[in-house]
């Protein structure tokens, strides 16, 4: 399990508050789209927990609107580990 944390910055914004898709692909190929907004100074950012270990990718985009463009990000990889654990054995004799 880990928590993911997902932000960048939008270079140019009419105001903040602007919607941010992030959108994650799973080990099994299915899709996870957050959304989240932008600050007043372009940036965002987004936390969400993964349990399933595996590789992940993750990209970002604007819709355009009346003063700029749509945008994309480059997609980004993570790999998520299996968490360590333990096993005890305890022996009893009588």
């Amino acid at each position: 399990m880990a928590n993911v944390t997902l932000s960048g910055t939008v270079s140019a914004q009419a105001a903040s508050g602007e919607t941010v898709t992030i959108t994650v692909l799973k080990p099994d190929g299915t899709k996870d789209p957050w959304t989240t907004t932008t600050d007043t100074t372009g940036a965002y950012t987004l936390t969400k927990t993964y349990t399933v270990a595996g590789t992940y990718s993750a990209v970002a985009t604007v819709s355009a609107d009346a003063q700029y463009a749509a945008a994309t990000s480059p997609t980004v990889s993570f790999t998520i580990t299996l968490v360590n654990r333990t096993v005890t054995l305890n022996v009893g004799l009588s």
